[in-house]
């Protein structure tokens, strides 16, 4: 019976120092569904560049502008939730001029800005939108 606990004492201490295997790495994809996007830019800044990686940017820019534009209910002040859409939909058209949802989001707000005359986007955003063709 003295053997019998020794193995199994020591069968324990086997069991427990051996590592857990590793969760696998949630995709880009579901962290974007599930609107975390700070670990998904982490994610893809660890990857290599190429022409996947500039999709995935794009996208990720893309569907955090929307976010911030429609649904974050923790900013509450709505100049600064569509300075915080702006500049991500900036950040779209940086890697990809042509993207007409970006496009037409910035159209859409700068519209609703040009309603409030006294009221603009911050000065950043206003140059860097200068500077990709839109005019305010």
């Amino acid at each position: 019976m003295k053997h019998f606990l020794l193995l199994l004492l020591m069968v324990g201490f086997v069991a427990c120092n051996q590592e857990k295997p590793k969760e696998a790495p949630v995709s880009i994809d579901t962290l974007l569904e599930q609107d975390r996007y700070e670990e998904a830019f982490a994610a893809i800044s660890e990857m290599e560049d190429g022409p996947e990686t500039s999709l995935l940017k794009e996208k990720a820019h893309l569907n955090y502008g929307l976010f911030l534009e429609y649904r974050d209910s923790d900013v509450t002040n709505m100049r600064d939730k569509m300075n915080g859409a702006l500049a991500q939909y900036v950040e779209v058209l940086k890697i990809n001029k042509d993207n007409e949802k970006a496009i037409s989001e910035i159209e859409q707000i700068l519209g609703i800005y040009s309603t409030f005359p006294d009221r603009s986007p911050d000065e950043a955003i206003v140059e860097e939108l200068k500077a990709l063709g839109f005019s305010l």
